[in-house]
């Protein structure tokens, strides 16, 4: 489990590191296991941790969730699939309306 860390340079990545994610110790397991899946950058993998807590808050496993995620794409879809899910998730209910009605 991810517990709360004291000490953090950038006060906009606390939430993000004082979550939980089943199935790891810590953000550098999550880190070291999603890196053995997907080519993706450091920020890239912050916005798949934020995705996958959300997604654990509804009932969905996150070790299980990435590897469906690699087992049903291949390499090149499945990490801009990722990118798409950390974009949407990044975007305001407004704009997901306006994305929706186009």
């Amino acid at each position: 489990m991810i517990e709360k860390q004291e000490i953090l340079t950038n006060p906009s990545e606390t939430f993000l590191f004082q979550s939980k994610l089943t199935g790891f110790n810590d953000y550098q397991e999550f880190l070291s296991f999603s890196k053995s899946l997907f080519q993706l950058n450091s920020k890239e993998y912050k916005g798949l941790f934020s995705v996958l807590i959300k997604l654990q808050g509804m009932g969905q496993d996150a070790i299980q969730t990435m590897q469906l995620l690699k087992s049903s794409t291949d390499e090149n879809d499945c990490n801009e699939l990722i990118r798409f899910m950390i974009h949407f998730d990044s975007m305001d209910i407004g704009e997901i309306q306006t994305m929706l009605s186009s």
